[in-house]
């Protein structure tokens, strides 16, 4: 549940960052998402030494449980920066189902980047035309040394850093790539700057905590140790060591007579909380800052000619790929018909003669002219069979007509 807290428009000044360590909600959420992922990561370690696959499954999970943990601290400082409160199970139940979104932008923003070295190379590419090609390139190189230039830049202080502030407002994946090319167009100068400046608040305090907690822990390890429950042994055991003798005290520190080595895995322990609390600090003051610098960079531009054009290039780009596809499977099935139709055997006489005769069509007898009927030629006189152009018989010598 989502509550305001105050009527009047939050002001979104950088130097509200440091806000972030006097924000009891952002301070408990961070413990819980430190120690949920302190003991993911216990588990994975030990799986991982008994099960490669199962150590592999949970350091995923450990990674999940990571960013939803981020997740949740940073929506929490978001709805602080806008003036609103949000309860601790509507933080985690907004950063469970919106986690998946920073894989979403973070692919779209790599295959952007890729497009870009893509063009670039065929720029490069026609620039190896004999002749004109020498030409080309010294106005190319520049060129794409700046465009490339830019974008990187871009990436790095607009696309990566305030993506998670923009999926925190609230954006689906199109929304937030849209608002950061729009950004990124039209105030980077503004959002390097404002970024340069919360680096430079960060490290400061930064130094400042670990400066406080660099001397407040030497100086307690001082005094423990002189107590003899510090990592060294302490004053009063080597006063001991001394008293009793130099082998029956050095006996007595090996075998951890004095409790050293108990204190010395508690002094283990301390020094890494100590160090966990020292980072929360900046850790916190930079989420708020990159939410602080979204939110004035962000107001009162309007982002819905940017997402409706880049909607309209995401369709046009799953159309072309829906077109490439069918045509691909199209070729597939035409050069499996054909190779099925090379594989067929030939039709045998046999197949031939097995066709039925109703499937053929049937043939009109076509009549033979008929024979021209030649009457036989004898000799008139001694009857004897002659040709049909003998004049003379050839028995009896006599003429015959014809």
């Amino acid at each position: 549940m989502t509550t305001t807290t105050t009527a009047a428009p939050p002001s979104y000044s950088l130097l509200r960052a440091a806000e972030a360590i006097t924000n009891w909600r952002a301070l408990a959420m961070s413990g819980m998402a430190g120690l949920a992922i302190f003991l993911t990561g216990s588990l994975t370690a030990y799986t991982a030494a008994h099960s490669m696959l199962l150590g592999f499954l949970l350091g995923l999970v450990t990674i999940v449980v990571a960013m939803i943990g981020y997740s949740a601290v940073g929506i929490t400082l978001m709805r602080h920066a806008q003036g609103q409160q949000i309860s601790f199970l509507d933080a985690i139940l907004q950063s469970t189902f919106s986690v998946h979104r920073f894989i979403g932008v973070g692919i779209l923003l790599v295959l952007g980047y890729l497009a870009v070295l893509l063009v670039a190379l065929a720029i490069f590419f026609l620039c190896k035309i004999p002749g004109l090609g020498p030409l080309l390139y010294a106005f190319a190189f520049p060129l794409v040394a700046v465009v490339i230039g830019l974008i990187g830049v871009g990436m790095g202080y607009v696309g990566f850093p305030l993506t998670a502030p923009a999926i925190w407002e609230g954006n689906d994946t199109f929304q937030t790539v849209a608002r950061l090319l729009q950004i990124g167009r039209q105030r980077l100068m503004s959002v390097i700057v404002n970024m340069f400046l919360l680096s430079i608040l960060v490290g400061f305090l930064f130094f400042v905590v670990f400066g406080i907690l660099g001397s407040g822990s030497m100086i307690a390890t001082g005094l423990s140790t002189a107590v003899g429950v510090g990592p060294g042994g302490g004053l009063v055991s080597l006063l001991g060591m001394m008293g009793m003798g130099g082998m029956r005290g050095m006996s007595m520190m090996d075998t951890g007579g004095y409790g050293s080595s108990g204190h010395l895995a508690a002094f283990g322990f301390g020094a890494g909380l100590l160090v966990m609390i020292g980072l929360i600090i900046p850790f916190l003051t930079f989420i708020n800052g990159t939410c602080l610098i979204y939110l004035q960079t962000s107001h009162g531009m309007d982002f819905s000619a940017a997402e409706e054009q880049l909607r309209t290039k995401m369709d046009e780009a799953k159309r072309k790929a829906n077109e490439a596809r069918e045509r691909a499977g199209d070729r597939m099935r035409e050069a499996k018909a054909a190779a099925q139709a090379a594989a067929m055997p030939t039709a045998t006489p046999a197949a031939e003669a097995a066709t039925p005769l109703a499937a053929t069509p049937a043939l009109t007898p076509v009549s033979a002219p008929a024979p021209a009927v030649t009457l036989a030629r004898t000799c008139v006189k001694c009857q004897t069979a002659l040709a049909a152009d003998d004049v003379f018989c050839g028995e009896c010598g006599t003429k015959n007509p014809l």
